[in-house]
């Protein structure tokens, strides 16, 4: 978010909560007045907004932090840098990937290296960030008045075909990983809908992708089955950008690069899951499959490159199995995408979805992939 408009008729920015009733007494273990700390220092203009919004003045300092609204940006104390980056635009350039776990604020977090460190009781593999960040995303609009219900259309109509691709006969051409290896679909339900049992991951739905590009379409496909969120997950992309690397320096004959996903979302109760279950699921000659999202990275040098590939691949989608395709997602993000003008992260479905459902679709996903790459073979 660039800036905090208030409206005309709003009272003049003041501080938000009084100096000498917050700041005499901060202790370092309690959050809420670090959060009123950062409030007062960064966005006194919240508070008039919030006014303004709401029509009623706010003195008492739970009224107002405890709102849905105003409360959010505690939320995102959970991870300071999305907290600044909400405050600031100039954070927005910083490269997380850079950035030391070490640094991470605040006393007695747990030193997880694997899955036997979890603490009894608490959840480490989670989508949190993820719903963070959607959760930004509508504050923005919120504050911006720019919510809209209308129909975004994903591509221009007349976006260009991608460049002709050389594919090597003999050395590898494509390469399959996961970013985040443990996402796993139903019936897992451990850890938050994440594994290390293969048969119930990703890891196994990206070994039917490939084996359908291999077998009927004859390419040459290096599939990587590197945990890469094991040991954390807020490092995924950094230790996925290393398997990249690793193969690229290896093999520069891969051209075509897949990082396999699934969806997922805050599901509070079984009406909420059974409807979102059925907006990842359609039903492909007669059998159930989960639906695919295609998601590329605005913040790629290649953007525009990875856009017609994706692009390509969505009117094959339509044209060989209708339905299955979900929708495109532009994430303000890179996920390791400039290496080659051919790469995608594909989420076949989503945590509900069943094992079974994301096989189907990755086979499916198989020829959409195999005769795209046929189709653009110089």
């Amino acid at each position: 978010m660039g800036y905090l408009y208030v409206s005309k008729g709003m009272q003049e920015a003041k501080e938000v909560f009084s100096y000498s009733d917050v700041y005499s007494n901060i202790e370092e273990e309690k959050m809420d007045n670090i959060f009123i700390f950062i409030l007062n220092n960064t966005m006194p203009a919240l508070k008039v907004a919030y006014e303004g919004y709401k029509g009623v003045d706010i003195d008492d300092i739970n009224g107002f932090i405890t709102d849905e609204i105003a409360s959010l940006p505690s939320r995102f104390l959970k991870n300071p840098l999305s907290f600044f980056k909400f405050s600031y635009s100039g954070f927005l350039e910083i490269d997380e990937d850079k950035l030391s776990a070490s640094q991470a604020m605040g006393e007695g977090i747990p030193d997880i290296k694997s899955f036997s460190d979890v603490p009894e009781g608490d959840i480490y593999f989670s989508e949190e960030d993820e719903y963070t960040a959607e959760e930004l995303e509508n504050f923005d609009h919120l504050l911006n008045n720019e919510g809209s219900n209308e129909p975004v259309e994903e591509y221009a109509p007349n976006i260009p075909s991608p460049d002709k691709v050389e594919l090597s006969k003999n050395s590898p051409q494509i390469l399959i990983y996961h970013s985040h290896a443990t996402e796993s679909y139903m019936p897992n339900t451990a850890s938050n809908y994440h594994t290390l049992t293969e048969k119930y991951n990703v890891v196994s739905v990206g070994s039917t992708l490939a084996k359908v590009l291999q077998d009927k379409y004859k390419y040459k496909v290096i599939h990587d089955k590197t945990y890469h969120d094991k040991d954390s997950y807020a490092y995924s992309y950094s230790n996925s950008l290393a398997t990249i690397k690793k193969h690229m320096s290896k093999y520069s004959s891969i051209k075509v690069i897949i990082d396999i996903h699934r969806d997922a979302f805050p599901a509070e109760n079984e009406r909420v899951k059974a409807a979102r279950k059925s907006d990842y699921t359609v039903n492909i000659n007669g059998k159930k499959a989960a639906r695919v999202m295609l998601v590329i990275g605005n913040k790629n040098p290649n953007y525009s490159e990875l856009e017609k590939f994706a692009a390509y691949i969505k009117k094959k989608m339509d044209t060989l199995y209708p339905g299955l395709y979900l929708k495109t997602e532009r994430a303000n993000a890179k996920y390791n995408q400039y290496f080659s003008n051919y790469s995608i992260l594909i989420e076949i479905g989503c945590m509900l979805n069943t094992i079974e459902e994301a096989h189907y679709s990755a086979e499916l996903m198989g020829n959409v992939l195999g005769e795209v790459l046929n189709e653009l073979q110089e």
